[in-house]
């Protein structure tokens, strides 16, 4: 994929923005890892917006994913080395079978684990970040791009008259 001068300013400008204002809304230098996790998901949104896991259905549902058997592994299985590993396998494994993978949620279970975060973190910070990412990308796709988001078509995503 070819980037013109605008597009590499565009998506600089909206990434930093967005990154920005999740620091600011949330505080995620409380949550750093977490903050990477997302990171890793607008490098995804804005740099790769033909990616399938660029597409809602893979951003928020892989991120709810991992973080949810993060969650299940710590309270049944404790944090551990094994039940990270395993948390982090089972999160893949149902990411497949959903058809939500984002590569970046699946640090989410280790995340999740590492810092012994509670239910409430499926909403603070991880829906309030997730909310930040996804109307950044609408905006982004919309009116830099000039193109619908979330695609219309998303198993064509990439191809044409998506």
């Amino acid at each position: 994929m070819q980037h013109n001068g605008l597009q590499l300013v565009a998506a600089w400008s909206v990434c930093a923005a967005t990154v920005a204002l999740a620091l600011a809304l949330m505080e995620l230098q409380h949550v750093p890892w977490l903050l990477a996790s997302l990171g890793g998901s607008c490098v995804i949104v804005f740099g790769m917006p033909d990616s399938k896991m660029a597409q809602p259905r893979s951003l928020i549902g892989g991120h709810l994913v991992g973080s949810v058997v993060g969650l299940v592994a710590a309270h049944t299985l404790g944090n551990g080395w094994a039940a990270m590993a395993a948390a982090t396998a089972t999160a893949l494994v149902i990411m497949m079978i959903t058809d939500t993978i984002h590569s970046p949620a699946g640090a989410d279970p280790l995340i999740v684990m590492s810092t012994g975060a509670s239910w409430s973190f499926l909403v603070a910070p991880l829906g309030l970040g997730l909310l930040v990412v996804f109307v950044a990308t609408v905006v982004y796709h919309r009116l830099v791009l000039g193109r619908p988001y979330p695609a219309r078509r998303p198993d064509r995503v990439g191809q044409e008259g998506v």
